[in-house]
């Protein structure tokens, strides 16, 4: 998910006025930093500051969560502040909390890339420097983390045996949604082979259609359909042997396996994708599909509200890319944990986050976010009405398995064509300078091992 420089910097210079001001989508009554206490006799009220990121159908159930809270509780008041997604909203994450101006914040996914006994001088995640420092608060004893799966807190919320972040739900980040119209309409059939899925797109560009839309503008939708692609053909579908093996030496970015990927990647973008992919951003996209104007969405599960919302009318399913020849190995999706919240230990109001935190895990408000994410949840006994959880997800979550980000520990200072734990297909031509696969996975196996501790 790595942005071009003048991004960053655009993004940096916005997450500095955040800073200082307090940012926020709501005016008003914001306390500046280190002032959220109220004042009782004034009828000041206490503010609880919320970082999250831009994203529609969670933002709106939020406001919605919000509100009630505020209502049940009227002595506060939820300063909920959003930036732009991945390089933005990381800026912004630290930024606030180093300041210690914020409250309550979410991650992109549960805890993840943490150095293992077989990655010396691998890069320590935000999450894990933040609360070495202090500056994540201990939710062990909460009342509330009972509420969730102790599977899925432990997995993605625990750290050296202690609680510190709530995981609200699964995704699943490998499929591609397909409209059942035109699948009916033409006789095509979900693929479950790669040599499906390549005639399936030939079909379709045969007879006028559009294969597949993706949000290149915005970059990191370039790797979803990659991670299908990852999961199943690195380590010969064992993608943390794959991984462990890179840093052994035992594996490499420009292996057969690895090129493997990146060949299938760049044979999508360059054949199969909407023309002038990379102009297109990812507030867009949903409803270029919902309208009808391509088949296939390559996206993760968690904007099928947002497509229902742009045409309630379409019939639409999910399944996963099929990256090999395959089928029983390619039948399960691969995904992440997501939106998750951390409770900052020297925020202005550590009391109104935990106060926040409980009542948002009460399974009601619980149930309310769910629904508009389209996560799979991670209470028990939550029932989500989601037709499409059911019936279009749940066949394929047997073997759900983590995606490649998620799994992928980088070295420190790794160059900008491995950063971020992506697989950086932007690089590829026609978005990038890379005309084939090869000139990019040599140029990422140098950047490797550059990055080697001395």
């Amino acid at each position: 998910m790595v942005k071009r420089i003048s991004a960053l910097v655009l993004a940096g210079a916005l997450t500095l006025s955040l800073a200082a001001c307090g940012g926020g989508n709501k005016g008003g009554n914001a306390a500046p930093a280190g002032e959220s206490g109220g004042n009782a006799a004034t009828g000041e009220k206490k503010v609880i500051k919320i970082l999250h990121w831009k994203q529609e159908n969670i933002n709106k159930a939020m406001e919605e969560i919000n509100k009630k809270f505020e209502e049940k509780y009227p002595e506060y008041k939820v300063e909920y502040t959003t930036t732009g997604p991945d390089d933005e909203y990381k800026q912004a994450q630290r930024a606030r909390i180093t300041a210690n101006d914020v409250d309550i914040l979410a991650d992109l996914s549960g805890m993840r890339l943490s150095p293992q006994e077989w990655t010396p001088g691998a890069k320590t995640p935000d999450w894990q420097q933040w609360i070495d420092a202090g500056l994540i608060a201990d939710l062990s004893d909460q009342p509330f983390v009972k509420n969730w799966n102790a599977n899925d807190i432990e997995k993605a919320g625990t750290y050296n045996g202690k609680v510190y972040a709530i995981p609200t739900g699964k995704v699943a980040m490998s499929g591609l949604f397909y409209n059942k119209q035109i699948f009916e309409e033409n006789g095509l059939s979900v693929p479950k082979t790669w040599s499906e899925f390549i005639k399936l797109n030939d079909d379709l560009k045969a007879k006028g259609i559009t294969p597949i839309a993706v949000a290149g503008k915005d970059v990191w939708p370039l790797k979803l359909p990659v991670f299908a692609l990852q999961s199943k053909i690195l380590g010969g579908g064992n993608q943390q042997k794959w991984i462990e093996g890179v840093w052994k030496g035992e594996t490499a970015f420009n292996d057969a396996e690895a090129i493997e990927v990146l060949e299938k990647a760049k044979t999508i973008q360059d054949n199969y994708m909407i023309d002038g992919f990379m102009g297109i951003d990812y507030a867009s996209v949903p409803s270029i599909f919902a309208a009808g104007k391509t088949a296939m969405l390559a996206d993760g599960s968690w904007d099928a509200p947002t497509i229902a919302t742009a045409n309630p009318e379409l019939k639409f399913g999910y399944f996963p890319l099929p990256a090999t020849e395959d089928a029983a190995k390619n039948a399960s999706f691969v995904g992440k944990y997501d939106v998750t919240w951390y409770a900052a230990e020297k925020g202005p109001n550590k009391e109104g986050a935990l106060k926040w935190l409980e009542f948002f895990s009460e399974p009601e408000n619980y149930t309310t976010f769910v629904k508009a994410a389209g996560f799979i949840p991670t209470q028990d006994n939550i029932s989500t009405d989601s037709e499409f959880i059911d019936k279009e997800l749940t066949p394929y979550l047997g073997d759900f398995e983590l995606a490649y980000e998620i799994m992928m520990i980088n070295r420190e200072n790794v160059g900008e064509h491995l950063a971020a734990e992506g697989v950086h297909t932007e690089y590829l031509a026609p978005g990038g300078q890379f005309k084939t696969a090869k000139e990019l996975a040599d140029v990422q196996q140098k950047e490797w091992e550059a990055a080697a501790p001395k």
